[in-house]
């Protein structure tokens, strides 16, 4: 088939994910060009000057912006703000613009019903993945009103990454079908077998206080438990967040912060910890982090919150306790118990579960079935 793929945004550029630091969708849509080329697809990818990928790639802006950054030392997301998707809307008018006739473009930008909403009668079709919250709450009404504007259209084609993203979809949006995302598990493995410490977890998570990091201390604290925590803090809040709540209470050999780690540095954290605390309070669309805990053999605690159910089997691959006590706040209690019974998960169950039902292949055999059926 004759595939356009349109990257999520400018910000980041599509890379080998040891190539790169950020950006989970932009795994996804690396791993699927790698796939569809492997499998022998003409596909040409819409994205930042300095990506790298085995489809024809058609330059969308000179350097991602954080590419930009590493190389001058700046920080322009500073004056960037993350809700001005002008520049991602632009790459894909550019793909809708080519000389090339495409199949199907797949388009993982946020907002692009805004440039859609111009192609009836076109023949062209284009399959939107959602990558973020459908919710108002997260979205805003502004844009939940703009893809209820798109939900009828007939080129226009909406995949969700999973169910628990239809259910709190305030757009209302017909989706084709949900496909989870998938990962590389090659990407995963190491050169020599580590040896995990049993006395310490890992928390994967950008700083915020939606994301239970303080709810990790504390049930690591009260479990007795070691903790490293490791992500980006953006500048501003997240920044703020981190300095007035998070650091006075690291403690060097108790409870430390690796800062944003490589995915090889990652890796390594996943296969030496006895595994992932995850408590987030929001809900995720899908995090990667419960699939690469899993392609790492480690087993994860957290909140029954958004997809999380769906990517993890209570009791086998990990534990999932109610976000909430009765009294409304974090459910620590419930964490610190599900803490004291990680040593009873196979690290044999997570990889299986993971390699039954969240690869990469599994993920594109999917989205190719669904190219195949649009008309």
């Amino acid at each position: 088939m004759k595939i356009a793929i349109v990257a999520p945004s400018v910000w980041y550029r599509i890379a080998p994910p040891h190539e790169s630091k950020y950006g989970g969708a932009e795994k996804i849509v690396y791993w699927l060009c790698e796939k569809l080329v492997e499998w022998g697809h003409d596909v040409t990818l819409f994205a930042t000057g300095d990506s790298k990928t085995s489809a024809k790639l058609v330059p969308t802006y000179p350097c991602s912006v954080f590419g930009q950054d590493n190389k001058n030392g700046q920080d322009s997301k500073n004056s960037v703000s993350w809700n001005d998707i002008t520049d991602n809307l632009l790459c894909l008018r550019k793909a809708l613009d080519a000389e090339e006739k495409f199949e199907v473009i797949h388009s993982h930008v946020y907002g692009d019903p805004l440039i859609t909403s111009s192609l009836n009668g076109s023949g062209v079709q284009v399959l939107s993945t959602i990558h973020n919250s459908m919710s108002a709450k997260d979205m805003g009404w502004g844009n939940i009103i703009l893809y209820r504007y798109a939900k009828n259209r007939k080129h226009h084609h909406f995949v969700a990454i999973s169910k628990s993203q239809t259910i709190h979809d305030d757009a209302g949006l017909s989706y084709r079908d949900i496909v989870h995302n998938g990962i590389d598990l090659s990407s995963y493995k190491t050169k020599r077998r580590l040896k995990r410490k049993n006395d310490t977890l890992l928390c994967l998570s950008r700083i915020d206080p939606q994301k239970g990091i303080e709810s990790a201390i504390d049930a690591a604290e009260k479990s007795g438990m070691k903790l490293i925590i490791a992500g980006r803090k953006h500048p501003g809040k997240e920044e703020e967040f981190f300095n007035d709540r998070i650091e006075p209470r690291l403690q060097k050999g108790v409870l430390e912060y690796a800062g944003e780690v490589s995915d090889k540095e990652k890796i390594k954290l996943l296969k030496v910890t006895a595994g992932v605390i995850f408590p987030s309070l929001w809900r995720e669309p899908f995090g990667l982090v419960p699939i690469e805990a899993g392609a790492c053999s480690s087993p994860l605690i957290g909140f029954k919150c958004g997809a999380i159910p769906e990517i993890v089997i209570n009791g086998k691959t990990g534990f999932l306790v109610q976000p909430r006590n009765k009294y409304g706040k974090p459910n620590i209690k419930e964490l610190v118990k599900a803490i004291k019974r990680i040593d009873q998960i196979e690290p044999k169950d997570c990889l299986d579960h993971v390699k039954n039902k969240f690869t990469a292949d599994i993920m594109v055999e999917n989205y190719l079935n669904i190219y195949r059926g649009l008309s």
